[in-house]
């Protein structure tokens, strides 16, 4: 799940924050995200999408430092497990898309044979004359 799902997920209806307009040197507004680290989980942040490069710093904690010790042990916990689980979801569609694409490529190939073994009109106007000289070769070999 994106961080931004994730974030979704705590979003506190009640925090009076949640609406507050932070905006950085660059004048862009800023939505309240939650940190995922170990170091942090659950905190509430701002920063600019720009932190790190274009020489902006803008960087705020909406809450004090102090962290919850079971936040600290059971949000990694769970992040680290989510993304397990997408990932073995990613790897399952793979495998169904293969499946599908198999299918279909046995599909095309019975078709193919199908094809060849269906008698339309002409064909069977051929075998019947196939079928004729064969009986009359053997009529006139007795």
């Amino acid at each position: 799940m994106a961080n931004e799902n994730l974030n979704k997920l705590c979003m506190d209806e009640s925090d009076p924050m949640l609406n507050a307009l932070v905006r950085c040197k660059h004048e862009i507004l800023l939505n309240l995200q939650t940190s995922w680290s170990k170091l942090n989980p659950g905190r509430r942040f701002w920063s600019c999408p720009c932190y790190g490069s274009k020489n902006c710093k803008f960087f705020r904690w909406r809450d004090k430092e102090e962290v919850d010790p079971r936040s600290s042990f059971i949000l990694p916990r769970l992040v680290n497990k989510i993304n397990e689980l997408e990932q073995e979801l990613c790897i399952r569609q793979v495998h169904i898309d293969n499946l599908r694409n198999s299918n279909l490529l046995l599909e095309r190939r019975l078709n193919r044979r199908l094809k060849w073994c269906r008698f339309n009109p002409f064909n069977r106007k051929i075998l019947l004359c196939i079928l004729i000289c064969v009986v009359v070769m053997f009529i006139s070999n007795q």
